[in-house]
This record gives C-alpha cells, structure tokens and sequence, in this order.
C-alpha cells in the first residue's frame, strides 16, 4: 500500500469535511464556494476554506464551474454509503425455497457480521457464504436470497474478468487441489493480495456452453439459484485439472477447468 495511504485517510478524519463530500455527491453541478459553504451549513468562511483546502487535489477539485467530487472522492462516499464502515446489520434466518443439494434438507439464508449466506439446516453445510456490504441486505428480508444470489454471481464475473472486487487491481486465478473439499479456484489480487476462492467448478456457471446446455433443456442457468447447481461441487482433481459434469434430463455436458482456470471445449458425454 502507498505511503500516502495515511494522509489520504487523515485528510477525510474530521466530519465537517464528509459533510463536504456528501453534499457535492448530492449535487448534480459543481458548486461554488458559497453555495458549497450554505450547503453544508457552516457560518466560518475561514474555517469553511481551511477544511475545503484539505480536499482539494485528492478529493474535490475546482473547476472554473466550481467545486465538484473527483473519482477518489466519489469512491469513498460510496463506501460510506455502503455501510462498511459505519453500519451493524442482521437480517434473517428466513427460509428460502428448495433443498439441499448434499442431504435434502431444508435451506436458510441469514445476515450478520458482514456476512451472508445461505446454509442447510439439517447437515449445516454452508451452500454459500461470503462478505456483503450491509447497505446491499438493507429491507431484503423478503428476498435475501435472491439478493445473496445476486451479488455473489456478480463478485464471480468480476474476477474471472480480471479485476479485484476490493481494490479493482489485476487478479490471476489458478488451480488449487483441496484434499477435503476438492478442487478450488483460487484468485488473489496482485496489487492488494486479496483472495477470492471458490470451487474449480464455479469458473464454469457463465460458460458459453454451459449456458446454451441448460437453454436446450428449457433453462437458463443464469436464473438458477446457485445452492441448486448441484454440479458446482463435484469436480474431480486428475492431472493437473479438474473434471466437471453437468447433467441435466440424462444429458451429460463434460468439461476440464485447467491450472489457469481456462475452460476447455466441452465434449458430449
């Protein structure tokens, strides 16, 4: 992390200056100085200007339109506003439809401590689990499943694209044989560190032929609940690869995730 990590966070230390951002991310112009100044509500033309100028340049700039958010300024009250850093919430249990792929049981999803999941009530397997920002479960009880659903596809697409969920640095995936939970794909950040994993098989829920399997079964698998993709966990680990099947009406879709977390060209079984 940059040595100017500690400055930055020092320069946003101090509440009138959040007052500052939040009302130039609710603005829908730049403003100028005194309109900025009756926004935010501070009589102190000096002490007004001593905080602005602890913005200007990495935060807010000023234009000859008047003051306006930069993209660092934008991101940081967007983390505000997601909650991470200023928000307890719990939400659920609540039940959710379907069954376990592993027993039968019945599922649940359930918020807390920053994270959500969805877990099987009778052999307490976690079907998904995660860290979500508090501000994306708010009022989802009725659908937190959905929203789980949702959000984690959406981390999956991220870094299978490249890019970190934390910090939006370059992220490489590999192979990584798990002796107790078969072969996991592993990806980690090579700006920030940060490590997503998954199962090998997970790579393959948007595959081009995957999709196109389940369209001519009658479904698409980008609807399909991920705690109901029971082939998400039965990979196998030979030679290097994992093996997957997805099976569906009898019909088997065989495909080989490689150490570089590449799909090959399925073969009909």
């Amino acid at each position: 992390m940059s040595g100017d990590a500690e400055a930055a966070f020092g320069a946003v230390a101090d509440e009138l200056r959040i007052r500052i951002l939040r009302a130039l991310w609710e603005a829908d112009d730049p403003l100028s100085f005194s309109e900025l100044r009756e926004r935010v509500d501070v009589r102190d033309s000096g002490r007004f200007n001593y905080h602005l100028g602890k913005l200007r340049g990495r935060f807010v700039e000023q234009t000859d339109d008047g003051y306006d958010l930069r993209f660092a300024g934008s991101r940081l009250v967007g983390a505000l506003y997601s909650g991470v850093f200023t928000e307890e919430a719990s939400v659920g249990p609540v039940p959710v439809e379907g069954t376990c792929t592993s027993c039968g049981g019945a599922l649940e999803a359930s918020y807390e401590d920053e994270r959500g999941r969805v877990d099987c009530t009778d052999c307490d397997v976690a079907l998904l689990s995660g860290g979500v920002p508090p501000a994306f479960v708010d009022d989802r009880e009725d659908d937190l499943a959905t929203a789980l659903d949702g959000y984690f596809r959406t981390m999956l697409r991220e870094v299978r694209a490249g890019f970190c969920t934390q910090c939006s640095g370059p992220v490489a995936g590999r192979l990584k044989h798990d002796p107790d939970h078969g072969p996991r794909a592993v990806f980690k950040c090579e700006r920030c560190g940060g490590t997503f994993r998954g199962t090998a098989a997970a790579v393959a829920l948007d595959h081009a032929a995957v999709v196109a399997f389940y369209f001519e079964h009658g479904l698409d698998v980008r609807t399909v609940p991920i705690w109901e993709v029971d082939w998400l966990h039965d990979a196998t680990y030979e030679n290097d690869t994992a093996h997957v099947t997805v099976e569906l009406d009898g019909d088997e879709l065989d495909l080989v995730v490689d150490e570089s977390l590449a799909v090959s060209t399925p073969e009909r079984a």
